[in-house]
């Protein structure tokens, strides 16, 4: 029997992380099974397990997972991705006060069995980023004092195992707007309300002798961000739109370009591969293919002035301005719609942005952050036209 700690989040590398070693595992080929007890799971944990039990279907043969929904902290969207995942899966939940906090990752094959007990949820931040303390036990399951152990746990947790506890319930679509509806299971925005107000941290007053040293955290993987879930999100979102395939657009005098990106990007397109780059969720309106404009003002007084502009009323972001464009998705002649993507521009004529001529307009990707996420697109052009099947609207072709 083998038994190793998997600290997190006291370092800034944390290669023992809980969720790096979850991603090795599952790419085991020794192991068949898995189940996963968590107290609370997040759309992005969720989403990042997806990819690992994506790269473990040739050999997985059960993946079961159960997770509660004690004091908010699982969301509506993260139960409905864990529907999506298409695995015997389980919300835990009773009215008495005791709250449902285990934390198990279980791993078992025909020779082999290693089991993760500590603190880390199906979350993001506790699979990377928090500061979390585990176990990792790893045996041969003729091993005595493995077997002891994993009797141990399986007994304890009887009826988590055998599926038969009476505060079980079976995730589908309508268990899940059941416990919303009842005001148990948060929708995304509560939780996501909640959940900033829960980990934002505040800092020493001015004046004040305190000092408290910047230290460096843990960089969470892209795939566990829940921003994008390569082309099974995109694949899902088309099937949820209704679309029209070998879209045909008439460029003519009435429907001038009003602006065309230069080669579009991974950080443009939300996909940063980088080590030290985070996907911003925006895209900055940059001159690109245009000719004689003042990026700082051309796209919020030519492109956009027609939209309804105000002042964001955030603390720390009110000198920013805001605006709700109607935008069609055109990708690759497919028509996905119109969506309302939100366009910021920052008015503010001291920063070092400004005074290089940088951009001071961009837009925020919003719902179809999934459709652009594509490496198939990088290197492509963004070109965006007035559209003129809807009134103040705009079409955005990327070909």
């Amino acid at each position: 029997m083998k038994i190793t700690f998997l600290g997190q989040g006291f370092e800034a590398e944390s290669k023992n992380s809980v969720g790096n070693t979850v991603i090795k595992l599952f790419k085991e080929t020794k192991f068949n099974s898995f189940t996963g007890i968590s107290a609370f799971a997040s759309e992005a944990g969720v989403v990042g397990l997806s990819e690992c039990i994506e790269s473990g279907a040739d050999f997985f043969e059960t993946l079961n997972l159960i997770v509660g929904i004690d004091q908010e902290g699982t969301s509506k969207k993260a139960l409905k991705e864990i529907d999506e995942l298409g695995i015997n899966s389980y919300l835990f939940y009773q009215k008495e006060s005791p709250i449902f906090h285990p934390k198990i990752y279980l791993f078992e094959g025909e020779n082999d069995t290693t089991l993760i007990v500590g603190s880390s949820n199906l979350t993001a931040r506790g699979l990377f980023g928090n500061i979390e303390s585990s176990l990792m036990v790893e045996f041969k399951n003729d091993n005595p004092d493995g077997i002891k152990l994993l009797k141990e746990l399986k007994d304890y947790y009887k009826t988590l195992f055998d599926f038969t506890d009476p505060n079980l319930f079976k995730i589908s679509p309508d268990i899940i707007n059941q416990f919303v509806e009842e005001g148990i299971v948060p929708t995304r925005k509560v939780w996501k309300k909640k959940h900033k107000k829960n980990t934002s941290k505040k800092a020493p007053q001015e004046g004040t002798d305190l000092e408290i040293p910047k230290r460096k955290t843990v960089k969470i993987p892209s795939n566990f961000k829940g921003r994008y879930k390569s082309n099974k999100a995109v694949s899902k979102l088309i099937s949820e739109l209704e679309i029209e395939n070998n879209f045909e657009f008439e460029n003519n005098e009435d429907n001038k370009i009003l602006w065309q990106s230069g080669p579009l990007t991974e950080r443009d397109l939300n996909i940063p591969k980088g080590a030290n780059t985070n996907p911003t969720g925006s895209m900055l309106f940059k001159k690109g293919t245009l000719k004689d404009i003042d990026q700082r003002h051309h796209f919020r007084d030519v492109v956009f002035n027609t939209l309804n502009w105000e002042f964001d009323t955030s603390l720390g972001k009110t000198h920013l301005e805001r605006a709700t464009a109607q935008i069609r998705f055109v990708i690759k002649g497919t028509d996905y719609g119109i969506f309302p993507i939100i366009i910021t521009h920052n008015p503010r004529t001291d920063t070092a942005s400004y005074k290089q001529k940088n951009s001071m307009t961009q837009l925020s990707w919003g719902e179809t952050k999934n459709l652009i996420a594509q490496d198939e697109l990088i290197g492509k052009t963004a070109t965006l036209y007035k559209d003129l099947t809807v009134a103040d609207a705009f079409t955005l072709i990327i070909e």
